[in-house]
């Protein structure tokens, strides 16, 4: 896969995997003083030109913390400017390192070795509000949890393995993710059962068909290619257990935007 987004998780945090890299930081620091006192006397007329004591504390400091969370990455560097003071009182003046820039120059979204275009991004914002208090009818009602993955597209079975390796929680007791089979789904078959009314529904059936009306509007306005990939423990010709259930479609210019959640089916 390209390497993972800004998990934007929603609200299933606990269940997301992080992992941090801290490459160090290194510091440097210099102090310098210097002091002069002059005094001229002339005569009965006295002159004292005096300069004080002059203090210079420079201190530079710049870290380089490179860290991946989720497959968030970014370079922060600060740069220490002097600033000076003059005591009128004494004559004193001292410099001191007390103003600090912070420019934080990457930032790649959520997922991959490039940043989400506009279209991810946009697509990312509008599917968070789809799926906002929204949960996958199950055994255990799981929410949904928004996802990006930078330069992936396109997605297929053979490789929807990598392309969700960095965000993909494992299951207590149950086959890691190169184990899980794979079992392909269109859109319309994780969803019309959602949405097609029943004589038997009642408020919450018919609440739950609008919001996944809502979501499938979402990701066919923002998104191609739309796929979905159902991942778990094969028994017989159905998968069981904690089942991961992605969504992911693809952006015009190349990312794969998505949601992903879990269904309990024993």
């Amino acid at each position: 896969m390209p390497s993972l987004s800004v998990t934007r998780p929603m609200l299933l945090a606990a269940l997301l995997a992080a992992c941090t890299a801290d490459s160090g930081s290194t510091q440097s620091a210099s102090d310098t003083a210097s002091t002069t006192d002059a005094a001229t006397t002339t005569g009965s007329t006295s002159t004292g030109a005096t300069t004080g004591s002059t203090t210079t504390d420079a201190t530079s400091t710049t870290p380089t913390d490179g860290s991946t969370d989720a497959g968030l990455t970014g370079t922060t560097s600060d740069t220490s400017t002097a600033t000076s003071t003059t005591d009128a009182a004494t004559g004193d003046s001292s410099t001191d390192a007390s103003s600090t820039t912070d420019e934080d120059t990457t930032d790649e979204g959520t997922t991959g070795d490039g940043m989400l275009g506009p279209a991810a991004m946009d697509a990312m914002d509008a599917l968070e509000t789809a799926v906002a208090g929204v949960t996958y009818p199950s055994e255990s009602d799981y929410p949904w949890v928004v996802v990006g993955f930078a330069g992936a597209a396109p997605v297929t079975e053979a490789n929807v393995k990598q392309v969700i390796a960095a965000v993909y929680v494992p299951h207590e007791g149950e086959a890691a993710l190169v184990d899980r089979a794979i079992e392909p789904r269109t859109l319309a078959q994780l969803i019309d059962p959602l949405t097609t009314p029943q004589d038997w529904w009642d408020d919450y059936n018919k609440m739950v068909a609008a919001q996944y009306t809502e979501i499938r509007a979402v990701l066919e306005s923002k998104l191609v290619d739309i796929q979905v990939f159902r991942l778990g423990e094969q028994q017989g010709n159905v998968l069981q257990g904690a089942v991961d259930i992605y969504v992911l479609g693809a952006t015009p210019d190349g990312d794969v935007v998505g949601m992903w959640t879990v269904s309990i089916e024993t």
